[in-house]
């Protein structure tokens, strides 16, 4: 009872080395808690890449920043493993150029994670990654070589990529749809307008969910992957625990630490009130 009757004299330290360890601890030895899939918005996503065949080609987009990153990189890395574990094919741009940037370093570790799994994950064969160009993007539809200089991110031209060579349009006879990892703008409108006949899926940060909703009412999104929960989620449908179980462990063992803090503060309050009463 002295405990929770000094509550408000806690030394910050220990309040600060409470919430360090409930954010490190889950990420060194993930828990695994239980997380429910959101059939909505989630599960269409995983269902189009189980519906596609062995190499289908897909398209995703990074338009994302560094700000974003601790949620759109785990949905990229969760997605796209699970693209090599269908034998999808897959091929990257980007309309942020630090999404270039962060995506193209997922894309690597992922190849090599599958690879090591025993997927077929060889760059310019299974995928190969464009980045960011300044360009006008809807000339891709008509001629996706020239638009974006012949030339992959790394500066290899296209015609050494053998997966290059299938994709001369970006357009329904050569691809299966599309996923846009988006932040902001430029993003999913570009392909709203120019794509609009594509099967188009987002992974989007969690404060832009509700009104990305809007595209998914009208149709014109198929299904969105929901910030770091949305990473998890999917992580779950694929068997394959991650980033993103991880740092949901972590985001919900420090919730807890909150609202523990909060509740003895307020007892530690109330019971210091009602001395006073007494006192008096």
């Amino acid at each position: 009872m002295k405990f929770l009757e000094r509550f408000d004299q806690i030394n910050p330290r220990i309040v600060y080395l409470l919430m360090a360890l409930a954010l490190v601890l889950p990420v060194l030895k993930p828990i695994g808690m239980p997380i429910e899939v959101d059939n909505e918005l989630t599960r269409p996503v995983y269902d189009w890449i189980e519906s596609l065949s062995p190499d289908d080609i897909v398209f995703f987009d990074a338009s994302y920043g560094g700000g974003s990153d601790a949620e759109l990189s785990p949905q990229l890395e969760a997605w796209l493993y699970h693209c090599f574990m269908k034998d999808v094919k897959v091929i990257g741009v980007a309309q942020w150029e630090t999404g270039a940037q962060l995506s193209s370093n997922v894309c690597q570790k992922v190849a090599a994670r599958a690879t090591a799994a025993g997927y077929n994950a060889e760059y310019g064969t299974d995928w190969f990654f464009v980045g960011w160009r300044n360009m006008v993007w809807r000339g891709m539809i008509d001629d996706f070589w020239l638009t974006v200089g012949n030339q992959d991110f790394w500066g290899n031209h296209l015609s050494t990529l053998p997966l290059a060579a299938r994709v001369p349009k970006w357009d329904t006879e050569h691809t299966k749809g599309l996923i846009i990892f988006s932040a902001g703008s430029p993003g999913i409108p570009t392909y709203t307008t120019y794509w609009p006949d594509h099967d188009i899926y987002v992974g989007d940060v969690a404060v832009q969910v509700a009104g990305t909703s809007n595209y998914l009412r009208s149709g014109q999104v198929k299904g969105i992957i929901p910030g770091l929960r949305g990473a998890a989620e999917y992580e779950k449908l694929t068997g394959q625990p991650g980033l993103g179980t991880k740092l949901m462990d972590a985001q919900s063992v420090g919730h807890v630490i909150i609202i523990l803090l909060v509740i003895l503060g307020n007892i530690s309050f109330f019971m210091k009130q009602s001395q006073k009463k007494a006192a008096a």
